[in-house]
């Protein structure tokens, strides 16, 4: 973490400069660590998350899902409040119409672009064409207020990026995404649709360094604003390693599947009901691939979520002066999700709610600010109530929440 420059800093080596403030620093010598250092705290349990979770999709299932809403924020403000940095809890704020309306908008978009090029090229162009009109616009709006619902000691966090920003980094990405599909509907021969994922699987990791440099580079709290440094390079390797691992897993993960099978038909298991080849077994060939996907999931993703909460947070700054480290280990991750993952399989589902806080603990107390002088020496601030742009003003009512 870089610091102001001081008078010795200024003073060129030599009799004085080492009489006043001694020697120099060695060429190349580490920074001396951060005498401040602060790690949010955790203190939600299973038990108690279990009866909120219960009624959430109780409620959600009798109302056809409309309750989800109000389920998120219950879930949302639940988590927040017994998650705590310096002895203060944080708070969520939300409002569940607007995560209604959210979700309704972004399970129209979704419709239409599932059935658009099915009944017309030129409709799924134009479907497209919205995509990336409004897709970033509702990206920045979905961005601003979750930050602007969250709050620690009473201050709210907010999120401003210019709109000509959003659409650099949005619109390329949409169009990863959407490359394939569009090749594919357009009735291209499959050698381009292979090249199309090919370009999807290059430009992936350098999609995602830019979606979490504008969310990180944009956010701001106390009257101060987050940095982010770059981080295309270490997007690419963590990527490279993720796929690795996960090639990896579905590899001895069909190894082990198609010995238990031929072990089964040596056994004297009919062929039809080992259905080793998979053939005139559908439900099989399901829960086959559903194993393999899984065993490919667990060893892959907490390698990739404990290095990507490495990255993305080692490179974050907030007022200058306070940085954060990412302390969770793919190892240790890797272990706590196998377990849970197994407990939540034998339970029938039932135990997932305490799997999610024990995962949500892990990785909420893995996180930690740095800094070389105390959080209460920083000067912070409210945003001002009044006088904002007309943009701001309709970026806030356009405010909504997509996620699920």
């Amino acid at each position: 973490m870089s610091r102001p420059r001081s008078l010795a800093d200024e003073l060129e080596d030599g009799p004085l400069r080492r009489e006043v403030f001694g020697a120099p620093p060695e060429p190349g010598a580490a920074p001396p660590e951060p005498s401040f250092r602060a790690r949010l705290v955790f203190d939600g349990t299973g038990a108690e998350y279990f009866r909120i979770w219960v009624v959430n999709v109780l409620l959600t299932l009798l109302t056809l899902g409309l309750y989800s809403a109000w389920a998120k924020v219950r879930k949302a403000r639940w988590f927040a409040q017994h998650t705590s940095l310096m002895g203060d809890r944080f708070d969520y704020h939300g409002q569940p119409w607007r995560i209604l309306l959210g979700r309704v908008l972004a399970l129209g978009l979704l419709v239409l672009w599932t059935w658009s090029f099915d009944l017309s090229l030129w409709l799924g162009v134009a479907v497209l064409g919205l995509m990336l009109a409004v897709g970033p616009l509702l990206f920045a709006s979905a961005q601003r207020f979750r930050l602007a619902s969250t709050s620690w000691r009473g201050l709210r966090f907010g999120f401003d990026a210019p709109r000509a920003e959003v659409y650099r980094v949005c619109v390329p990405l949409l169009l990863v995404w959407t490359l394939g599909s569009v090749a594919a509907a357009a009735g291209a021969p499959d050698a381009w649709v292979a090249a199309t994922t090919a370009v999807l699987a290059l430009l992936l990791p350098w999609a995602h360094a830019r979606l979490k440099q504008l969310q990180h580079a944009h956010a701001s709290f106390g009257g101060h604003g987050f940095a982010f440094e770059r981080a295309g390079t270490a997007f690419y390797g963590l990527y490279a390693k993720a796929v690795a691992l996960a090639i990896v897993g579905t590899t001895l993960s069909s190894l082990a599947t198609a010995l238990v099978l031929r072990a089964r038909q040596d056994a004297g298991v009919p062929a039809a009901a080992a259905a080793v080849d998979g053939a005139d077994d559908p439900l099989h060939i399901l829960l086959a691939t559903s194993a393999v996907l899984l065993v490919a999931w667990l060893v892959a993703w907490p390698y990739f979520a404990a290095r990507a909460q490495q990255i993305v947070w080692g490179r974050t700054r907030w007022a200058g002066q306070v940085g954060f480290e990412g302390r969770m280990r793919g190892s240790a991750l890797w272990t706590l999700t196998a377990g849970q993952t197994a407990l939540t399989l034998l339970s029938a589902g039932l135990y997932w709610p305490f799997a999610a806080v024990a995962i949500a603990r892990y990785r909420i107390e893995s996180v930690e600010l740095v800094s070389g002088q105390p959080l209460q020496e920083l000067t912070v601030t409210a945003p001002p109530a009044a006088g904002r742009a007309t943009g701001d003003a309709a970026a806030d009512l356009f405010g909504l929440d997509l996620g699920w």
